[in-house]
């Protein structure tokens, strides 16, 4: 069992090449944790470099989601057209339409994406009480497509089922009818159960051949004190039914 959780382990957690970027988005989108706490973690496992490459894969990436939910997004509501004819009125009163492209031009340029704002703010204090939902919903006028991808990453539900299934084997062996076991019989079984069903055991015959015969020599010697005790037990018996 321990072989199969080191193998599950691996596979999500083991290689930082590999790591599954849903996971490290669920810690992302945590407005206490962001990429800070990826960055602090992996540090204690890995060199700085690794952690950088691996953070800015993750910033990456989550730009790279964070266009494809603003290219799939719906069109812009009522409210919405109503603000952009405005702004239109208030720049048409300008004199120096000059002004206004040039504005716009220096605006558009220094304008920064949600993920980037978002990263940069400071992290929210650790509140036992903090309900990560709602705090995207009420920050959703903020950050329009950030709250829509929260919504869906935060609703995944965490699955257990890779390591509940490497300790089913010991509630297969020990239920309800076979309950009184001790656990190195426990033990012993689902050992032998794994040599059993390995696939290629190589087993040195030649270096086990002294404890081989030593388990034989005990094993005849405590089948002839059985032997003898099992004949004086009958001639006691005799001996008894005579005297009778």
């Amino acid at each position: 069992m321990a072989f199969k959780m080191k193998e599950k382990f691996d596979k999500y957690w083991g290689n930082i090449d590999k790591v599954d970027m849903m996971l490290l988005f669920t810690v992302v989108l945590d407005p206490r944790f962001k990429l800070k706490y990826v960055k602090f973690c992996y540090s204690k496992l890995y060199s700085s470099d690794k952690v950088s490459a691996l953070t800015n894969r993750v910033n990456g990436a989550l730009h790279h989601l964070s266009v494809h939910y603003q290219s799939i997004s719906l069109p812009p509501t009522t409210s919405t057209i109503q603000n952009v004819n405005e702004m239109e009125v208030v720049e048409s009163a300008f004199v120096d339409s000059a002004f206004v492209a040039f504005l716009k031009e220096e605006e558009s340029e220094d304008a920064k994406s949600e993920v980037d704002r978002y990263l940069e703010e400071r992290c929210e204090s650790q509140d036992p009480k903090f309900e990560i939902l709602n705090r995207w919903k009420v920050n959703s006028s903020r950050y329009k497509i950030l709250s829509q991808i929260a919504r869906d990453v935060l609703a995944i539900p965490v699955s257990t089922v890779a390591s509940e299934s490497a300790f089913s084997t010991g509630g297969r062996i020990l239920d309800q009818f076979c309950s009184s076991l001790t656990p190195k019989l426990v033990e012993c079984l689902i050992c032998g159960q794994y040599w059993l069903r390995a696939s290629s055991l190589r087993i040195e015959i030649e270096e086990k051949l002294d404890e081989l015969e030593e388990f034989e020599s005990g094993s005849s010697s405590l089948r002839n004190f059985e032997a003898e005790r099992g004949e004086d037990q009958a001639e006691a018996t005799s001996l008894a039914v005579t005297s009778v």
